[in-house]
């Protein structure tokens, strides 16, 4: 019995001495853990879906703790499903890469479609900009860029209103949305290691 004991002691002595560090946290949110493992697979998934890059370790986590963030108030949302079909005609606009998307990047870019209509149900309904937020725009910021840019002849405006005003519903979208990911991010509990 002793002899069994001093085995089982000396057992878990050297299985302990043994042990390796497989992967780290990075980031708990909301009691959901980010890993090493996991900044690591959203890297190469972006790659492989063309994005820039974000070099940034801390930045990129961000990123992924956002997504999380977002991803918890879709899902008190009804309406936002994603197809299969959905799923692969976005992958047939990534960069195309040699072989079958793994699932984690199908599910990637599932999150990217159910997170582009959440946001339309959510705020882009919401958003009609005006005639004289378009022709602001225009003078403000479409001139003085196609100036720098040497762009001769500088396009009328009837010319290019279409594509101002999506410029400008993207910027008001863009602004409702970091607004209110502000106010999610403060009633979360968010830890991210060094």
């Amino acid at each position: 019995m002793k002899r069994a004991l001093l085995f089982v002691c000396f057992w878990s002595l050297t299985a302990g001495l043994r042990a390796e560090v497989l992967d780290r946290m990075v980031a708990v949110v909301d009691g959901h853990i980010i890993t090493a493992s996991d900044v690591r697979q959203e890297r190469e998934i972006s790659m492989r879906l063309g994005d820039k890059p974000i070099e940034d370790e801390k930045a990129l986590i961000q990123h992924m703790i956002d997504n999380y963030l977002i991803e918890t108030q879709i899902a008190d949302f009804p309406g936002v499903d994603v197809t299969d079909a959905e799923v692969d005609a976005e992958l047939k606009n990534s960069v195309p890469r040699e072989g079958v998307p793994s699932a984690a990047t199908r599910e990637a870019v599932r999150l990217r479609i159910r997170m582009r209509k959440y946001f339309e149900l959510r705020f882009g309904q919401f958003i009609r900009p005006s005639d004289e937020d378009i022709r602001n725009y225009y003078n403000n910021v479409f001139v003085p860029a196609a100036k720098e840019r040497n762009v001769n002849p500088i396009p009328p405006l009837d010319q290019v209103t279409d594509l101002i005003r999506s410029n400008v519903f993207q910027e008001s979208l863009n602004h409702e949305i970091n607004i209110w990911l502000e106010a999610i991010r403060r009633r979360s509990t968010i830890e991210v290691f060094q």
